[in-house]
C-alpha cells in the first residue's frame, strides 16, 4: 500500500501500525521484547526531557515520532497467544507476555468514545446506567476526587465497558487523524487545563505501568496464579497499554494548542522549516515527516532512507557471539 503526506491521516490505524514491520521486521526478529520496550521507555524518558527544557521544538517531535513507533514496534510484538514463541528467538518468559487485541480494538475497548472513568462514575459498573444522557459527555475528571475501587469493582467495570464497547464497535474511529480527534473531544477540558508538563509526567506515569503489566504477565502471587488469572493479567496490559495511546495523543494535542495561542509564532519553527503553521498538528504528520517519503509514497528508515532498513546494526548474541564482545572489552 502506498502513502503520502495527504493520506497517512486517513489511513487506518490497525494498517499503518501493521505498516511498521515491513521496515524494520529483519532486525525486529532479533530483537527481545525487553529490548523494543526499553526504546520504547528511551523515546518516552526524551519526551519528558524535551518538555522539562521548554524545547517544545523539532526535538519533541522527533521523540514523540520515534516513540510512537516502538510504541506500535511493541503492541506488534506483544500480540499472539500465551505460551506461544513467535520465533526461535523467543526465550519462555517472552512468550507469556502476550496481548489478545489488534491496535485500534485495544483502545476502543478503554475509549469508547469516552472517558473509561466518568463511564464507572456515571454507571456505577452497572450497564443499565448507559441510559445516562450525560455518558458521553466530555470528561469531567477535573471536578471530582478519585475514586478507589478494589479488584471486584475494576473487574465489574472492565467488563461492562468491553460490552459497551463491542456493542458500539461500529462507531470506531478508523484514521489516525480520526483517533486523536475523539481523544480531543474527550479530554477537552483536561487539554484546556493541564500543562505540557502534566501531560507528559501522565505518559511515563502510564509507561511504568505498561512496565508493571509486564511483569505481572510472569510474576505472580499464589492466589492469582489460578484458572483464569492469565487471562486478566492481559487483559491489564490491554489495559494499560490503551492508556499510553491517550496520552501520547493528548500530548498532540496539547502542542497544538500551544501552537495556536502562541504570541510569536518564531517560537514554533521545528527544525529549519516552518510547519504546521495553517494546519492542525496531528500526530499522523509528525510520523510522517521522521519515518514518510512522499518521493518513495512510504514509510522508511529515517536513517539508511530505505523502505527496508539495512542499518548496520549489530545485536548480541543475535547475530554476533558473546565471545566476540567480550573480546573487545579492554578494561577486564
Amino acid at each position: 500500500m502506498s502513502y503520502d503526506a495527504q493520506t497517512i491521516g486517513t489511513t487506518q490505524l490497525d494498517t499503518f501500525v501493521n505498516a511498521i514491520p515491513g521496515i524494520y521486521s529483519a532486525k525486529d526478529e532479533l530483537r527481545s521484547l525487553w529490548d523494543v520496550w526499553l526504546h520504547a521507555n528511551h523515546h518516552a524518558a526524551s519526551i519528558g526531557e524535551e518538555v522539562r527544557k521548554a524545547a517544545a521544538g523539532g526535538e519533541l517531535l522527533t521523540e514523540i515520532a520515534d516513540f510512537s513507533m516502538w510504541l506500535f514496534t511493541a503492541v506488534q510484538k506483544l500480540h499472539g497467544n500465551i505460551g506461544v514463541k513467535k520465533s526461535s528467538h523467543e526465550s519462555d518468559p517472552e512468550s507469556l507476555v502476550r496481548i489478545r487485541l489488534g491496535y485500534s480494538d485495544l483502545l476502543w475497548n478503554k475509549y469508547p468514545s469516552m472517558c473509561p472513568v466518568c463511564y464507572w462514575r456515571r454507571t456505577s459498573g452497572d450497564r443499565t446506567g448507559e441510559s445516562n444522557p450525560e455518558l458521553r459527555n466530555e470528561c469531567d475528571c477535573l471536578l471530582h476526587d478519585v475514586e478507589r475501587r478494589d479488584q471486584s469493582q475494576k473487574r465489574r467495570h472492565v467488563k461492562a465497558l468491553r460490552a459497551f464497547a463491542d456493542e458500539h464497535r461500529h462507531e470506531k474511529p478508523t484514521g489516525v487523524d480520526a483517533w486523536q480527534q475523539m481523544f480531543a473531544r474527550i479530554f477537552a477540558a483536561n487539554l484546556r487545563h493541564l500543562t505540557l508538563t502534566d501531560i507528559a509526567f501522565h505518559l511515563l506515569e502510564e509507561m511504568g505501568e505498561v512496565s508493571d503489566a509486564i511483569v505481572r504477565m510472569y510474576t505472580y502471587r499464589d492466589e492469582d496464579f489460578v484458572d483464569g488469572g492469565p487471562d486478566w493479567q492481559r487483559i491489564w496490559l490491554e489495559e494499560e497499554l490503551a492508556d499510553v495511546s491517550s496520552w501520547m495523543f493528548a500530548l498532540v494535542e496539547k502542542l497544538d494548542l500551544m501552537r495556536q495561542t502562541a504570541v510569536e509564532y518564531d517560537k514554533w519553527r521545528f527544525g529549519e522549516a516552518v510547519v504546521f503553521r495553517e494546519e492542525k498538528m496531528r500526530l499522523s504528520q509528525i510520523i510522517w515527516r521522521r519515518y514518510g517519503s512522499d518521493k518513495l509514497r512510504s514509510l522508511y528508515c529515517p536513517h539508511c532512507r530505505k523502505q527496508v532498513c539495512n542499518c548496520a546494526i549489530v545485536l548480541v548474541p543475535m547475530n554476533r557471539s558473546v565471545e566476540e564482545l567480550v573480546r573487545k572489552v579492554k578494561d577486564r
